[in-house]
């Protein structure tokens, strides 16, 4: 490692934040009108320059690493184009660095290297005190033809300067651009004579290891622009507490002029995460603001929720975030402004300045971890399609980084139980390997000496509690779930000393019992006791580490974990069972111990049949919570209770899935009834409308509505197993219809897979199987023979399984007509 760096150290300088880091953290008493306070300008961000010169630039490469977040100019260009680097760390075990090439950047002669910080996820409000509220550090050399040219230590120049005066993952950004940018400042002639040296910094104890996982960047493709533009100029009085906005103008196209004392709001029409990339004009210091919001206050009225007059930004449900963004004119022209050390999630924006500007240019740049998008489903349904969007979206606002929970109120934090609820439906949606691989390392950082993982991964200093169930058991669920999607062995290896440590000390801790109940059911409708969810979640874990330790060939370890099974699974019995069957009587106990094979045989049907009459008595509507929810579903279709599942799906009272899209969802919301037409918004306490853990509908979608599924790990054969959707008109709640068609691919490891079928004039089936890979087909029969690939062939010729024929089929693509 020493060799990389040439001997560079980590430089700081003195850098005070403009918060107290002791104070206003999440989970701590906040101002409910915090949200209408101005984010201030403060001293600037540490900067620091280092002059060097080099004959001729040849294989020239830049390697740093920080403790903050860093950009890197020479030159007067920036060297890259990711955003905050180096992204949410357990900075008390490490950082990671980077390594960019940077030849066509140096020149022969003189040249300048330029480095700006800011607090980030080391030292910004989101970790409040964890690290000390330290200033930000950054260690870097640059390399010409393998030779070392500069390194970080305390001859560089340093001061607390630039543009960007206030930075901040929660509240924003205040950017002035009257004074020096970076790159500007980067340039061998800007005068830095007068800064004073960096100073080394020596609080550091952790490791600086190669970045792993995807970049954060702007994601090509997925820009939005703005639909809609409602300007405002005061308040008019409608009867309710804070009146309605007063409209003067729905402008249809830029450019837009924007007077002193107007608003102007843009509405995206699609909830995202990113930041708005402005190109303006005015007078010089006048100070424009950008304000994000997820929703619109819908009537002015304060018993429904609203926090102010109608049709303008509802924000209190950010809390203590402040999230704005504020650019002060140079008044040279137009002039493009996007902020750079922090991020939003919303859907409206509202525009406002001192003084009249003219808006000419607006886009909405998503930013996110730069994950490939690998799956997709379309259905007949249009609210289906709707929802499956509002997922995807769902998961690129909450990948960033880390898997965070919302991404926009005073939180964003890396919470496990999202995250594993979540992990299959994502790993269908798109290539979350590296990224799961990166996270996976915040939790063993994370883990205690005892082995303890974490609720929350990094850790911050308002979450540090330990070892919850179904939450700080996605240790063990993610790398699991990860092996069998993509085959992912390297994962299990690597991680698999911190699974055995966790499961050792809930034993010395617990014995049987399994984790801590600390969540359970997380917002469910009807209480589930959260003892029996640690102890089924326990059993469960034991089977994982069962069949993980006989994948690495650990035969000693993995009969251990059957014998220890063995044990939890009686204490669950002892405990939750009486006389064979369930004590209790809610849906998630029937859904866990189903899905977790807690039972068995003609019970495990019985329970299944009761499961599904129990929805039909609750108004075909499910009462389960996180946990109860992302099993419901697959467990439904395990017991062959497809049609359930459909009811389900397209159910459209509350609580379910399309009931949000009624109310007018674009993403996932944390609960259900995060807002309703008919009562307003719900607790500004817990309110996000961009919390993506119920979209592990999606999971069921792929791998049974459209019948995607792995046989082995890493879909090295292909179970296709499309269940089509037969209720028949009895069996139809009114207002649904039954699904006509559905059309999936996805791009496996092994290979694109195709699975479509259509049920509108006679079952038509389509599927592709990748080059070098089998498939299992069960194809649903609703007549005697089938025509594959113009060939007409009797149901007789194949195994059956229930009421589908059992097909075996090679690499190819493939047309089956039932005839």
């Amino acid at each position: 490692m020493e060799k990389i760096w040439n001997g560079a150290k980590l430089i700081t300088t003195e850098f005070e934040q403009y918060f107290d880091c002791k104070s206003n953290a999440w989970g701590r008493n906040w101002d409910i009108h915090a949200q209408h306070l101005d984010l201030k300008p403060w001293k600037g961000l540490p900067v620091f320059v280092k002059d060097f010169e080099i004959d001729k630039p040849e294989n020239a490469t830049v390697i740093f690493a920080a403790l903050g977040c860093i950009d890197v100019y020479i030159n007067g260009k920036k060297i890259d184009n990711d955003e905050l680097k180096p992204g949410f760390i357990t900075f008390e075990k490490r950082t990671m660095y980077q390594t960019y090439d940077v030849t066509d950047l140096l020149q022969s002669g003189k040249n300048r290297m330029l480095a700006v910080l800011a607090g980030g996820w080391f030292s910004g409000r989101i970790v409040g005190e964890i690290y000390g509220g330290k200033q930000p550090a950054f260690i870097a050399c640059l390399t010409n033809n393998g030779e070392s040219v500069i390194t970080t230590d305390d001859s560089w120049k340093a001061d607390v300067c630039g543009q960007i005066r206030t930075a901040d993952i929660w509240d924003g950004e205040f950017r002035d651009g009257r004074l020096d940018d970076y790159a500007v400042m980067s340039k061998t002639d800007f005068d830095v004579a007068k800064w004073e040296n960096a100073e080394f910094f020596n609080d550091f104890n952790g490791e600086i290891t190669p970045f792993i996982g995807p970049a954060i960047r702007v994601r090509d493709g997925l820009s939005l622009t703005a639909k809609t533009f409602t300007k405002y100029n005061g308040v008019n009085y409608n009867g309710t507490y804070f009146g309605e906005i007063n409209v003067c103008d729905k402008p249809s196209k830029l450019p837009v002029s924007i007077k002193k004392g107007e608003k102007l709001i843009i509405d995206l029409e699609q909830e995202m995460v990113g930041w708005a990339k402005i190109t303006v004009k005015g007078a010089e210091g006048t100070t424009v603001k950008m304000r994000y919001a997820e929703f619109l206050n819908d009537t002015g009225d304060l018993a429904r929720g609203n926090d102010g007059p109608k049709g303008s930004l509802y924000t209190i449900n950010y809390r203590s975030a402040l999230s704005k963004a504020y650019y002060v004119l140079s008044g040279k022209g137009e002039e493009t402004y996007r902020p750079t050390f922090t991020f939003f999630g919303y859907r409206f924006i509202e525009i406002s300045a001192d003084e009249d500007i003219e808006l000419i240019d607006f886009i909405s740049e998503v930013v996110g971890s730069d994950n490939k998008e690998i799956g997709k489903i379309e259905t007949s349904d249009e609210l289906i399609n709707k929802l499956i969007s509002n997922t995807r979206w769902g998961q690129r606002s909450n990948y960033l980084s880390v898997p965070t929970d919302c991404p926009q109120r005073d939180e964003r934090l890396g919470w496990t139980g999202d995250a594993q609820a979540f992990s299959v439906t994502a790993a269908y949606n798109a290539d979350v390997r590296g990224f799961f691989h990166k996270w996976m390392q915040d939790m063993r950082d994370s883990q205690t000496e005892e082995g303890a993982f974490p609720d929350v991964a990094p850790k911050v200093s308002c979450c540090q509690s330990f070892n919850a169930c179904a939450w700080s058991d996605a240790g063990i669920i993610i790398p699991y779930n990860l092996y069998k999607i993509y085959n992912d062995v390297d994962l299990l290896c690597e991680h698999y000393d911190a699974m055995e440590k966790y499961i050792a000390q809930l034993i010395k801790i617990n014995g049987m019992s399994g984790a801590e109940p600390r969540y359970g059911d997380w917002l469910a409708y009807d209480w589930c006791d959260n003892r029996f969810i640690s102890s089924a979640y326990f059993v469960r874990m034991l089977d994982m580490m069962t069949e993980i330790s006989e994948v690495l060939g650990k035969a000693d370890r993995a009969e251990y974990y059957k014998a220890t099974r063995k044990e939890a699974h009686k204490y669950f019995e002892d405990n939750f069972m009486v006389d064979g069957k369930l004590k209790s009587n809610t849906q998630c106990e029937k859904v866990i111990s189903l899905a977790f094979n807690l039972i068995s045989g003609d019970y495990a049907t019985e329970t299944a049949d009761a499961l599904v009459e129990q929805i039909k008595e609750n108004g075909n509507r499910l009462s389960t919570g996180f946990l109860g929810t992302y099993n419901l579903c697959p467990t439904l279709s395990k017991y062959g209770k497809d049609n359930m599942a459909y009811t389900l799906l397209m159910q459209r009272n509350e609580p379910s899935w399309l009931y949000s899209i009624d109310q007018g969802a674009t993403t996932i919301w944390e609960r259900w009834n995060s807002y309703t037409k008919s009562t307003g918004f719900g607790d500004v306490g817990m309110n996000s409308f961009n919390h993506y853990a119920y979209g592990a509908i999606v999971e069921w979608m792929y791998r049974f509505m459209a019948g995607i599924e792995a046989a082995e790990p890493g879909f090295k054969s292909i179970l296709l197993q499309p269940r089509v959707d037969t209720r028949t008109d009895a069996e139809l709640p009114d207002g649904q219809q039954r699904m006509q068609w559905v059309k999936a691919e996805y791009d496996s490891v092994s290979g694109l897979i195709k699975s479509a079928w259509s049920n509108e004039d006679g079952f038509v089936y389509e599927c592709t199987v990748p080059e070098g890979i089998c498939a299992t087909l069960k194809l649903p029969k609703f007549t005697d023979k089938v025509i594959i690939n113009d060939v007409e062939h009797s149901f007789d010729e194949y195994e059956t399984d229930g009421n589908c024929a059992v097909i075996q089929l090679s690499a190819g693509e493939y047309t089956m007509e039932e005839v």
